[in-house]
């Protein structure tokens, strides 16, 4: 007769079994109850696990990476059929980035951009209507528009708020449609022509031009849109702050007709663009016709936050347009991300071809196939690629119900005793992840105390193999030390893989209550470990192994559990990697970034493959202790290693450094500021250098204490603090003119044709105590001014937002396009009486040597090579952000 007397798994009084050993699905390895069959079995069972768990990371890294091959021809050499080019778009980036340049909103090289656009446009327009008069059918109609104008918007950023105004923008307009009956609705395809300063914009965002220009190739030459139009924007101005896309969707006569948007972006240059803003429905499931998805709503929650420090033109559309849409972007090796080095060399071979073959497949869909109309915003969508293979979208409502019945499956099992968790265990668990965030930290201290931090910052892949081991030290230090002793090392590991599933069914609880789409990724590792339950207990059940009741783990059930869940969060956690180790590692000089990524790695260690917890306990404390022994160990290796070897910066991972020469007409200084926006090594290494180049010392000045020093780019100039230098004296030694050399008169008073601010229509009134004047600004061949003033505005001629209500300070941006001399404004505010003047401090920026190494001079002054020597001695393991500037100080 068959003993059905069974226990408590947490006594270790188990039924007595009819064998002392029980086999596992592996033959290789064997278990006995009182512990373990030596070295080899303990050492073989580890091998084939941790084995599994590598195959799969080579396997997913392998599928991640793989872009499409490039396809050099525009039409097939056999079929004849039109396709896409990715040769054709990165014949646009080369001219972009390598013939004209750094193209800075106001700057010569922005006019030559659009000039070059408007003629390539023009000649997909002539080709098109050739084709219609070789005889082709039902070509689409051609439109075009250049928007010239100004405008006015908000822009809350980096917690300031920023007045922007701009005059002389441009947008270039295409719209191809199939005439009235589909012009009333129409998909908007967004990318930006400029650059930021210090950049060529290969990636950002020269790359969004070409995809779009081989796209309207493609598009003008077949049959025209059966249901919706399209319509093209080159805007001319996303990098002053998006004021370009602000000015489409406020001004132009199709804003009215455009339903949804993709806008096309990029902060990285290699690798797949990812979706990560959605926000409709019918927006997302037109996303599952591309033919490689890479997207998934945790890049959107992620975002949503506002932990990445950036933001695109989609957040116009949104505000002004009312719009829905996608907004896609290029994301790994965001290193090179608004550089020097953004170049086309640097874009990854079969990166175009990807953007593009899904932005074609996505207009395709939204003009033939899709309904426009109606399209309503929302954030109860879940979406995510599989293996980038296919696309998965489904509604929160949907969504609640495969959770509740996930928790009710799990909940079976745990009544049935198919599961069994214990306080114990899931307290274990709870504080294993809790360790696994906190312990890294230590590293942190012992990194630094090796003077080597950022360690990880020119290796995403390193911060895993330096922090990983500790992190994972720390979990297995928790299970040592739940580790029940009473019971046997079966009861252990089913009571921690049980208490597994308990934990992530709760984690899949709040955050479904939340209301976090997110959520999907809980169900995935609670569904896994259910299944994984569930075989165990078939398992034993048919070897007749424990009885009714399960005290044991199969070996081959940890496989079943891992699988899914480690294969997708193998395949996420390299775009977690990718986008976040650059990132962090630039996100101002204060933070904390080696602690950040601490935590992130730690985290990437406990989610990898949670059912290693449960493995711990496979052989006993015995063999437990010696692994953390063994991991504290091979830490210590890593660190040691890793600070010996590695560098946070080189030549194709720099530090960001910012430079600006500034002559005050105040002052009568001429001076040099550098600054450095991210944590590493600065002053050493790069402030003495620059130091000894002109003679001088420096001196330092803190962001809190001066803040408008680099007012030029606010709202960014809250993180930059200062080592000044006088160059004034190198100034004067380097010039051919004796009698600047000789003299002792501010340099400044040499210049000719300084920006000026000048009030007019001033009237105070008594009554009310309000003075209203216009401020005119002039200023020739000078770029991106800014105005800053504190007072209580009553009113103002911007009429794009309200002042505040009460005295504050005001910082108002002006951009312009190329030969855009000048701006006003109108202003009323709180006075104490007709002389209480208001005091504008302005900041202009010279037009010059943004990229072609050259820098305008001071009338008669000789200035020459300051900016130029600090480019051309710049060191490989730096990039600059680089401009002169002149400020001056007004009472109007």
């Amino acid at each position: 007769m068959t003993d059905h007397r069974t226990s408590n798994p947490s006594t270790g009084h188990h039924r007595k079994s009819t064998s002392t050993n029980s086999q596992y699905s592996l033959g290789t390895v064997k278990k006995t109850h009182s512990g373990f069959s030596g070295l080899k079995t303990v050492l073989s069972a580890w091998a084939v696990f941790l084995g599994f768990l590598a195959v799969i990371v080579m396997l997913m890294f392998q599928i991640h990476y793989t872009l499409p091959a490039p396809v050099y021809e525009g039409q097939d050499p056999v079929t004849g059929k039109l396709q896409f080019s990715e040769e054709n778009v990165r014949v646009v980036v080369r001219h972009m980035t390598r013939d004209i340049g750094y193209r800075v909103v106001g700057t010569e090289q922005e006019l030559e951009t659009k000039n070059y656009l408007i003629k390539e446009l023009a000649a997909l327009k002539d080709q098109a209507r050739l084709e219609s008069l070789r005889g082709a059918q039902d070509l689409p109609n051609f439109d075009m528009w250049v928007q010239v104008g100004d405008g006015s918007h908000r822009f809350d950023f980096m917690s300031k708020v920023v007045m922007k105004m701009y005059t002389n923008m441009t947008n270039i307009i295409v719209r191809l449609s199939c005439g009235p009956e589909c012009d009333e609705n129409a998909i908007l395809l967004n990318a930006h022509y400029d650059t930021t300063l210090g950049s060529p914009g290969a990636a950002d965002d020269a790359l969004g031009c070409g995809v779009m220009m081989e796209i309207l190739r493609i598009m003008s030459l077949r049959p025209a849109p059966k249901k919706n139009s399209i319509i093209f924007l080159l805007n001319g101005g996303e990098e002053s702050l998006q004021d370009a896309s602000h000015y489409f969707i406020t001004q132009h006569e199709l804003k009215d007709k455009v339903r949804a948007v993709v806008n096309l972006e990029a902060c990285g240059t290699s690798g797949p663009e990812i979706l990560f803003q959605a926000n409709s429905r019918e927006m997302i499931d037109a996303y599952t016709t591309v033919p490689y998805p890479h997207g998934t709503v945790l890049a959107n929650d992620l975002f949503a936050t506002g932990l990445i420090l950036s933001d695109t033109d989609f957040r116009q559309f949104y505000d002004y347009g009312n719009l829905t849409g996608l907004d896609m972007a290029v994301y790994k090796n965001s290193y090179l991300y608004h550089t020097h080095l953004d170049l086309d060399e640097f874009l990854e071979s079969g990166l175009p071809q990807h953007m593009g073959e899904n932005a074609l497949a996505l207009a395709t869909y939204l003009t033939n196939e899709a309904n426009l109309v109606g399209l309503e915003m929302t954030s109860s969508v879940v979406f995510f690629d599989v293996f980038g293979l296919f696309f998965v979208a489904y509604s929160w409502t949907a969504a609640i119900r495969s959770h509740v019945l996930i928790g009710g499956v799990a909940l079976l099992t745990m009544a049935s005793q198919i599961s069994r968790p214990s306080v114990r265990g899931t307290v274990s668990i709870f504080l294993s992840f809790i360790v696994a965030l906190l312990l890294p930290n230590f590293s942190v201290v012992l990194l630094k105390a090796l003077g080597t931090s950022m360690q990880w910052f020119s290796h995403e892949w390193l911060s895993v193999f330096l922090f990983g081991p500790m992190s994972l030290a720390g979990m297995f230090t928790v299970q040592y030390l739940f580790h029940n002793k009473k019971a046997s090392s079966g009861a252990n590991e089913l009571s921690t893989f049980s208490s597994l599933q308990l934990f992530f069914a709760i984690a899949l609880g709040v955050v479904s209550y939340v209301g976090l789409a997110s959520s999907y990724v809980f169900a995935l590792f609670a569904l896994s470990i259910t299944v994984a339950l569930i075989f165990n207990h078939k398992k034993a059940a048919m070897e007749r192994r424990d009885g009714p009741e399960v005290f044991s783990v199969d070996y081959a059930t940890y496989f079943i559990a891992a699988l899914l869940p480690t294969s997708y969060f193998s395949f996420v956690c390299f775009s977690l990697l990718d986008m976040f180790i650059p990132l962090t590692g630039r996100i101002g000089v204060d933070a904390p970034v080696d602690h950040i990524v601490a935590v992130l790695s730690g985290f990437v260690t406990f989610v990898f493959c949670p059912p290693l917890l449960a493995f711990a306990h496979r052989f006993g404390r015995k063999v437990l202790k010696r692994i953390i022994l063994a991991l504290l160990a091979f830490h210590l290796v890593i660190v040691l290693l890793s600070s010996a070897i590695m560098s946070p910066y080189d030549e194709l991972h720099p530090k960001r450094v910012f430079v600006q020469h500034v002559r005050n007409m105040v002052s009568g200084e001429s001076v040099l500021y550098l600054a450095h926006a991210d944590p590493g090594p600065f002053y050493e290494p790069y402030v003495t250098e620059v130091e000894t180049m002109f003679n001088t010392k420096s001196t330092f000045r803190t962001a809190s204490d001066n803040p408008t020093d680099w007012n030029a780019i606010y709202p960014f100039n809250q993180f930059l603090e200062s080592y000044v230098l006088d160059t004034t004296p190198y100034i004067r030694a380097q010039t051919t003119n004796k009698t600047i050399a000789a003299s002792t008169a501010p340099l400044t008073d040499l210049i000719r044709g300084a920006p000026k601010l000048t009030a007019e229509n001033v009237h105070y009134d008594p009554k009310t105590g309000l003075r209203r004047l216009t401020i005119l600004c002039t200023h020739p061949e000078y770029i991106w001014t800014v105005a800053s003033f504190d007072t209580h505005l009553s009113s103002w001629s911007l009429g794009s937002s309200d002042p505040f209500p009460y005295p504050t300070h005001y910082v108002i941006r002006h951009v312009g396009g190329f030969v855009s001399d000048g701006w006003r404004v109108d202003l009323e505010y709180y006075a104490t009486g007709p002389d209480d003047k208001l005091k504008v401090e302005l900041t202009a920026m010279e037009t010059e040597g943004f990229g072609r190494d050259t820098e305008r001079e001071l009338e008669g002054s000789g200035e020459i090579g300051v900016m130029r020597q600090i480019v051309k001695r710049r060191p490989l393991w730096t990039t600059l952000t680089y401009f002169s500037i002149l400020t001056d100080s007004f009472e109007l």
